[in-house]
């Protein structure tokens, strides 16, 4: 069969779209998204909570890949980021690849990483890259009374509204129930506004499982809720 020319540019047109689409739609692995949560503890954990957020290329969070210091965030070492996100200073660190915060006692790290929303260091960092893969990671998870709270004027709701429009991969990852929420009968509830706009992923002692994820008609599983 021959194809006339403005049939062969309607498959060519096809084709290209479901390249887009499969890149849209790509997970992070979830074997190398645990020792991606690792290599943050083992390198910018400072014995309290903190939030950090890369964005790399895709293939460095893709199975396969194995991040160590010598190929996984070089320019932003361990002995530069830690120092500068100690508990109760307000300071972000804007790395080439890598934003961190600690914690304050009138601002948490999520909110420090995404606010404001248009101009927040979030945004300006996947703005850097806007197909690579953006993983967001907060030791303790966003707490419901201010962060997940729609009422609170520095919520993070709109910061997780931008990380949905990231294109390339994306995911947000917890490790620890926030002690203040740990009997909250509203946690699945709080922690579902996170898995509808961006894959919800919880990861601890060696392992990461998926909570929940956009588009999926399963709430925030049971594990992600035990403290």
């Amino acid at each position: 069969m021959v194809f006339t020319v403005p049939l062969r540019v309607l498959l060519l047109g096809i084709v290209l779209l479901s390249c887009i689409q499969s890149v849209v739609n790509e997970d992070v692995d979830m074997n190398t998204l645990t020792r991606i949560q690792k290599f943050f503890h083992d390198n910018y954990y400072n014995g309290g909570q903190y939030a950090v957020a890369t964005n790399v290329p895709q293939q460095q969070c893709r199975s396969g890949f194995y991040p160590t210091r010598r190929n996984f965030l070089t320019l932003d070492p361990s002995a530069t980021v830690k120092p500068l996100i100690q508990r109760d200073s307000m300071y972000v660190y804007r790395g080439t690849e890598l934003i961190a915060a600690g914690v304050h006692r009138d601002a948490h790290s999520e909110h420090l990483l995404m606010n404001p929303p248009n101009t927040s260091p979030l945004t300006n960092l996947m703005n850097t890259n806007r197909d690579g893969c953006v993983v967001f990671y907060t030791l303790n998870s966003p707490c419901i009374s201010r962060c997940l709270n729609n009422n609170y004027i520095n919520n993070i709701i709109q910061g997780l509204n931008k990380l949905n429009a990231y294109q390339g991969i994306k995911a947000f990852v917890f490790s620890n129930i926030f002690t203040n929420d740990q009997n909250s009968q509203n946690l699945r509830t709080e922690l579902q506004k996170i898995a509808d706009r961006v894959p919800l992923y919880r990861c601890n002692y060696g392992s990461c499982i998926l909570c929940g994820q956009p588009g999926s008609n399963i709430p925030v599983i049971d594990q992600c809720l035990i403290t």
